[in-house]
């Protein structure tokens, strides 16, 4: 743009009474007239020299004005797009298109990471439905085939000494399934390879040993075991080899040299009461007097019980009788109470238990039993604390809160248990030699080794490992503070357990070469997610079942894949599962009480996907609940203990059995309408290789135990009905 600069001003014309000279004469002739005349014409030129230097400035000024109004000139910049497919999320199920735009400030044509200023995510949409299908086309023609043709040349072929083939190959042009040989475009000779000269023979080995002579198969017949089958027999298969108890070679088939056997039986399997402790209606047991166990190696059922006479002392039932003996009079004063805290825990391989008593003279203190008499002792004081399986005997803590271990014989600190040698005992004590307060708040043993709760030198609790071959290994679950884990279950070789994390319940896995992770992330409309908190935690194949409220105050079924971390809810419709009897689990399946909006509290089972989790029976028909009391597995089955409806008649508590996804009942102990047979209201569910023990009410000798062989249920007997 240029600016107009405006006109000069001119001088001011001169007026004057005399006329200008008209040439120099003039002036000559007129002296005096010209000195002002003069004077004048200067003037008028200074008045032109300011006026061009004024002039010139304001041009000057003008120009570096219109310079400063001017833009600067800048090279202009290509802008880029570019675009990326990716791949279906939320909200873009199906996925879509990933479109960015920027300027390419570094002119290399590409739109680097930086120079993105703007992306847009475009979805595709849903796939629309299949279009009719189209009229069949015209039936092509037929494809010519290929084919081969093999001829076989004889030994002493000119181009094949030793025999061969010739293989030809070609179009079938006429389609009659014969290479004929204008059809044929390509031939192939193939020859036999020369036959190699015959070897030498080798040297002959030495003869070897004789093979010491292997023990004889053997087949017997016995008679059925009376308390199972009052008219059976078992035909047993076995190896004469002195397998366990057994004498080699001596043509007897013994016990522990059985491998397997047929189990017939011409009746029904016994099922009926096996005690009277306490002579008639009164009761033999009592809440703190109920704990049994079930001697697999001998036979032999030992149990709590009062007789009347001596108080609550161990009693031993004698196999085919209704009664049992007292082992030992622990407590000749009053109640020795045993297995009141503890329970039986079986020792030695099922031979032996061990349990908690009162002597009357040193408080409650470790005890073992076999059985008999002579093989009843007491082994120490223990702290009442659960204990826990472990090499061969038991784990549990002494009264000063150090671990012990005792295989029913002695109680040892649980460094000096027999199976770690000198060398691995000092690595475990300079492993946990900055710990204190070992498994104080949790203890949890499995096929690798111990992992227990511990506190380090900085006063946190958190987790340790104790492998089975010495190793030690810590974790910090909770860098700002103790890690507390519940629930706790594992596969082997790692753990899972329910941890906090912030302030909500997770599941956790610890793995035992030190390595953890966090497996859930569930986020609770408010509270705590409260998970496990009624049916605890269980393993199915690779998959987590436990329960866990999220959206509301009711907890649901989950599960969690192991694997791949994969979480997911069961079932929207069962509640509070197993809060009321629990779990009881084949393996591959769990059976626990749910409470529906129709039907009450029932029966329910998950494998732990959606499809397989459902309300698996009513006991009682409507919106009534039942009164599940227990569970136990047997085989891919379960038995339980319940009331139902047979018939549209009701039944008080009795034992039915679970087979797939049927039920049946199988054992009344107080048959009648309107009887009650209240069982599992003292002690818990006692599975032997043969049958299932319970504590139940017959109408006349108060609450005792009952047992039910549970053969046919675990296919275990053949019976036949004669």
């Amino acid at each position: 743009m240029m600016l107009k600069m405006p006109p000069m001003p001119q001088p001011p014309a001169i007026e004057s009474e005399n006329p200008p000279f008209r040439d120099e004469q003039e002036r000559n002739e007129n002296p005096r007239q010209s000195a002002p005349s003069s004077k004048k014409s200067k003037l008028f030129t200074a008045v032109q020299v300011v006026g061009l230097v004024l002039a010139l400035v304001l041009a000057t000024y003008n120009n570096a004005l219109l310079g400063n109004l001017k833009e600067p000139k800048t090279e202009s910049q290509s802008l880029l797009v570019e675009s990326e497919p990716f791949a279906p999320f939320a909200p873009c199920t199906q996925g879509g298109v990933r479109f960015m735009t920027g300027l390419d400030s570094n002119d290399n044509g590409v739109l680097d990471a930086n120079e993105v200023q703007d992306t847009t995510e475009i979805c595709h949409g849903l796939r629309g439905l299949s279009g009719p299908q189209g009229q069949p086309g015209q039936s092509g023609a037929d494809a010519v085939a290929t084919l081969l043709n093999v001829q076989p040349l004889p030994v002493g072929n000119a181009t094949c000494p030793t025999g061969g083939s010739l293989i030809g190959s070609g179009m079938d042009l006429n389609m009659d399934g014969v290479l004929n040989e204008s059809e044929s475009d390509d031939t192939v000779t193939v020859c036999n390879g020369a036959i190699g000269l015959t070897g030498s023979n080798g040297v002959d080995g030495s003869e070897g040993l004789n093979g010491s002579q292997g023990a004889s198969a053997l087949v017997d017949k016995v008679t059925a075991p009376p308390y199972i089958c009052s008219d059976g027999f078992l035909v047993r298969f076995g190896v004469d080899d002195g397998w366990g108890n057994g004498t080699a070679n001596n043509a007897l088939l013994e016990e522990d040299e059985v491998h397997e056997s047929l189990n017939f039986c011409f009746t029904p399997l016994r099922s009926e009461r096996i005690t009277d402790s306490s002579p008639g209606i009164s009761n033999s047991m009592s809440t703190s007097c109920d704990a049994a166990a079930w001697l697999g190696e001998t036979g032999r059922f030992l149990h709590a019980t009062t007789d009347g006479v001596h108080g609550c002392e161990l009693h031993v039932q004698v196999p085919g009788t209704n009664g049992s003996n007292m082992v030992a009079d622990l407590h000749p004063n009053g109640d020795a109470l045993p297995g009141r805290d503890l329970g039986l825990l079986l020792v030695q391989n099922g031979k032996a238990v061990v349990f908690d008593a009162d002597d009357g003279v040193n408080g409650r203190q470790l005890w073992v039993s076999d059985g008999t008499e002579t093989g009843t002792f007491a082994l120490g004081a223990v702290e009442i604390s659960p204990p826990q399986p472990w090499m061969g005997g038991q784990l549990l803590r002494a009264v000063n809160g150090s671990l012990l271990w005792t295989n029913g014989t002695q109680l040892l600190p649980w460094t000096q248990q027999p199976a770690w040698n000198l060398t691995v005992q000092a690595s475990v004590e300079a492993g946990i030699a900055s710990l204190n307060q070992l498994g104080a708040g949790w203890l949890h043993t499995g096929p690798a080794g111990v992992w227990m709760s511990a506190m380090d030198a900085g006063g946190e609790v958190e987790p340790i490992f104790v492998g089975n071959d010495g190793s030690v290994v810590s974790w910090d679950v909770n860098p700002l503070g103790s890690g507390s884990l519940a629930h706790l279950v594992d596969d082997g070789d790692d753990l899972y357990a329910v941890a906090v994390k912030g302030a909500v319940k997770q599941l956790l896995h610890l793995a035992s070469d030190g390595g953890m992770a966090w497996l859930t992330s569930l986020a609770p409309s408010s509270g705590d997610t409260r998970m496990g908190e009624g049916m605890g935690l269980h393993l199915i194949g690779e998959n987590l079942v436990y329960d866990a409220a999220v959206s509301s105050s009711n907890a649901h079924l989950w599960t969690t894949n192991i694997a791949n971390g994969i979480t997911v809810q069961l079932s929207t419709n069962l509640l509070a599962p197993g809060a009321q009897m629990g779990v009881a689990s084949t393996g591959e399946r769990l059976l626990f009480d749910c409470v529906t909006a129709t039907l009450g509290t029932e029966l329910c089972v998950t494998d732990a996907t959606p499809l397989g989790t459902r309300v698996l029976y009513d006991l009682t028909p409507g919106v009534l609940s039942s009164d599940l009391r227990g569970a136990v597995a047997v085989g891919d089955g379960w038995l339980v203990l319940s009331d139902g409806r047979i018939e549209g008649n009701d039944v008080g508590v009795m034992l039915w059995a679970v087979e797939g996804n049927a039920l049946r009942p199988v054992y009344n102990p107080w048959p009648g309408s309107g009887n009650s047979s209240e069982a599992f209201t003292y002690g818990s569910m006692v599975v032997s290789d043969s049958q299932v023990f319970f504590i139940a009410h017959d109408g006349s000798t108060g609450h005792e135990w009952h047992r039910w062989s549970h053969g046919e249920l675990s296919d275990d007997w053949i019976v036949i009905q004669r």
